[in-house]
């Protein structure tokens, strides 16, 4: 269908693809996180496991790099846009190809059993499979884009008139707190773009 509207604003959010492997719900906020932005300081000095073998592990896996001593890619036999094994190599990452089996531990992730048998022991396992939902679109009508987020100004202008964004697709913490920030700026910078407009 075809809409009509004076002002857009995107809140598309940002998709957290999971897997189902045994432990990973468990332990989400216990040593397993979806931002590596927003928890590197809980692997500082420690070893941290990333999931994911694409663009968005390897962006997390360098937000890592300045905390975590030791930084494994878990890539879980994914095949579907993967970044080449060199890539993360040369940036000193491990990857490990074997399926995942298990995140282990009691209060907190311990490690992480491969198919194969082998146990990695690490501190924090970080799930890097999602992208924003909203770039693809953003893509089609000329939208800045950086590292995968919608880019926007302090008002939440994308720099095209009466288009705003707000929330999880703009990056930075993917916080509640931040989003509804966000999204009271954006509406209100749309309802003065509307009232210019119609001046």
């Amino acid at each position: 269908d075809n809409y009509s509207a004076d002002s857009v604003i995107l809140a598309t959010g940002s998709s957290r693809k999971t897997l189902k492997i045994k432990g990973l719900a468990e332990l989400e906020a216990k040593g397993v996180s979806y931002c590596a932005v927003c928890d590197s300081f809980a692997a500082r000095g420690k070893h941290a496991v990333v999931i994911g073998g694409g663009e968005y592990a390897l962006h997390e896996a360098e937000a890592l790099s300045n905390a975590a001593a030791k930084i494994t890619i878990l890539t879980n036999a994914q095949t579907a846009d993967r970044v080449e094994n060199s890539v993360f190599e040369s940036r000193g990452y491990e990857v490990i190809e074997t399926p995942i089996s298990e995140i282990c531990g009691t209060d907190r992730v311990s490690s992480v059993t491969l198919s194969d048998g082998r146990s990695i022991e690490c501190s924090m396992v970080f799930v890097a499979l999602g992208v924003a939902g909203s770039v693809d679109l953003a893509r089609k009508v000329g939208v800045y884009i950086e590292n995968g987020k919608l880019q926007t100004d302090s008002k939440q202008s994308l720099g095209l008139p009466g288009l705003f964004a707000a929330g999880d697709c703009t990056g930075g913490l993917l916080q509640i707190s931040k989003a509804v920030y966000e999204g009271t700026n954006a509406a209100l910078s749309a309802i003065e773009f509307i009232k210019k407009g119609s001046n």
